[in-house]
């Protein structure tokens, strides 16, 4: 009797997560205030009970230059079981994952439009994301004598001392004694 009530159970969940299966789609961004010298990563992350997803429509990513995408997927299976009488259908989720690193190009507030993907006939779209680029701030004021360049303080150059020098002397030669130091392992 047991045995039936966890079967069951089972293949309701199964039937019920079948049924109300669906497709979404979702973007996400690091950092929605950036300066100049800032990245973003932008991801687009789209999963379907479908095997096969279809290539999303891509935002135009005005005011960023894309220096690397990727992408990346999956897809899993849920073998059918048995249940009674009848045999429960297995199911699929596949994910698929786009990543883009995105540089700004000009400073000002930037509109990723959303972005959108159709599966079965039904058409699924993102939000879209208001990116603030604002210039790189100087944080120490740069004068003749303290300027930085590519991380390394220049300025003028103050001579080195130079070390003491010891004039060279032979070795000294100790006396050899008969005892040799013993190691216990």
């Amino acid at each position: 009797m047991r045995k039936i009530i966890i079967l069951s159970v089972i293949f309701i969940s199964l039937f019920i997560a079948t049924a109300f299966a669906q497709a979404s789609i979702k973007a996400e961004v690091d950092k929605t205030t950036v300066t100049t010298d800032d990245i973003i990563t932008y991801k687009l992350i789209v999963t379907s009970s479908e095997k096969n997803i279809p290539t999303p429509q891509l935002p135009k990513f005005t005011g960023f230059k894309v220096i690397s995408s990727a992408q990346s997927s999956t897809v899993s299976f849920t073998p059918p079981l048995r249940a009674g009488a009848g045999f429960t259908k297995g199911n699929v989720k596949a994910i698929v994952v786009y990543a883009f690193i995105l540089a700004p190009t000009d400073i000002g507030k930037f509109k990723i439009e959303p972005s959108a993907v159709k599966i079965k006939n039904e058409t699924f779209s993102t939000a879209s994301f208001e990116i603030e680029v604002n210039p790189v701030r100087n944080t120490k004021p740069l004068n003749k004598e303290n300027k930085i360049s590519n991380g390394v303080k220049q300025g003028k150059a103050r001579p080195k001392a130079e070390p003491e020098q010891k004039p060279l002397m032979p070795e000294e030669t100790q006396p050899e004694t008969e005892e040799q130091p013993q190691i216990t392992l």
